[in-house]
């Protein structure tokens, strides 16, 4: 071959060769063109995934805050109601202890009132049972008498009312008007029969069926007074006669 000749071929080998990377390169080229597109697809996917990921989250977030906000607003709201109540009975709890101390210091007073009435009703009770006592003492019988009345009728639940009926009793057989005395005895027991003069009573009341003459009365009066009053004076002074009779 010759010289010439085998620079052609050289030549025409070099540019068969120079073609050959041509296409290759053109292939990767087109390859990687395509990668790309494929990467931007995908990124592009992912982007739009991510946005619509964050405008969920962010609508989660809004619906969370709203919540939040409508919760905050009822608490606030039961708040301010629970506040208003407990205003409302810490004035209802003022007011109901100002009439609660109102109320006592009008019993206070009452009860004052009433002690110190209760008081000087007694004192003017028994002033009044002194002055019939006194005059009983002295022989004044009557007047004694129409003081012991006035006392039982105006004080008949009175310690000294319930004593002046049995001393009315007494008047009366001072004055030997022994059946009245008879009567105020028998009321006296009957209205008193545990009082402080039930025994005397039934006693002085045996005398005035003696004075009147009637002995089964008189016998079951004592028998009555030594049933009810046996460690008395009475029944001893009763049991002594009949030992005597």
């Amino acid at each position: 071959m010759n010289k010439k000749a085998f620079k052609w071929w050289t030549i025409l080998f070099s540019l068969m060769s120079l073609q050959g990377c041509s296409y290759v390169t053109v292939l990767r080229t087109r390859e990687l063109a395509a990668v790309q597109d494929t990467l931007k697809i995908q990124i592009a996917a992912l982007d739009k995934k991510i946005s619509n990921q964050q405008q969920e989250q962010n609508e989660l977030l809004r619906l969370i805050r709203a919540d939040q906000a409508v919760r905050f607003s009822e608490l606030e709201r039961k708040y301010a109601q629970l506040s208003n109540n407990l205003s409302e009975n810490q004035y209802r709890l003022s007011k109901i202890y100002e009439n609660t101390s109102d109320v006592q210091k009008q019993l206070e007073e009452k009860l004052a009132t009433d002690s110190a009435t209760a008081q000087t009703r007694g004192l003017e009770i028994e002033k009044l049972f002194q002055i019939a006592s006194e005059d009983f003492n002295a022989g004044r019988f009557d007047i004694a008498r129409g003081g012991y009345e006035d006392i039982f009728s105006r004080f008949p639940d009175a310690p000294q009312g319930q004593e002046s009926q049995f001393w009315i009793g007494e008047c009366f057989y001072a004055e030997k008007n022994y059946e009245d005395a008879e009567s105020a005895f028998l009321l006296y027991v009957h209205n008193y029969p545990s009082g402080g003069k039930a025994c005397t009573a039934l006693y002085k009341l045996g005398l005035c069926y003696e004075k009147l003459h009637k002995k089964n009365s008189q016998e079951l009066v004592w028998k009555k007074l030594l049933e009810t009053c046996p460690d008395s004076d009475e029944a001893k002074i009763v049991t002594s006669q009949m030992h005597i009779n």
